[in-house]
C-alpha cells in the first residue's frame, strides 16, 4: 500500500475520502451547467457567454485551483446508500 492511498485522520479524529476532482466534474456536468448558466443569467442578465464556453472555463479554473485528488471529510460522502 502507497503511503498516499493511507487514510488520513483529521485532527478531530474524524477519516477523510479522496475525491477525484475531474471525475467529479465530468459526473455531474450537467448540473454545473444548469448552475453556472442560472448564475450568469442572475448576476449579468445582459451576457451573451455560450454555457459551453463558460463550462470550459469553469473546468480550467478547477484545473488550476484543486489537485486532481482532493480529501474531504466523511461528512462529505456517503458510500453506503
Amino acid at each position: 500500500m502507497h503511503a498516499t492511498s493511507l487514510p488520513i485522520v483529521l485532527e478531530t479524529g474524524g477519516m477523510m475520502a479522496r475525491i477525484n476532482m475531474e471525475a467529479i466534474v465530468d459526473e455531474l456536468e450537467g448540473n454545473f451547467s444548469r448552475v453556472l448558466k442560472a448564475v450568469v443569467e442572475e448576476t449579468a442578465p445582459d451576457n451573451t457567454a455560450d454555457v459551453r464556453q463558460i463550462m470550459r472555463i469553469f473546468r480550467m479554473r478547477l484545473e488550476r485551483g484543486f489537485g486532481r485528488w482532493e480529501h474531504v471529510s466523511d461528512r462529505c460522502i456517503d458510500s453506503g446508500y
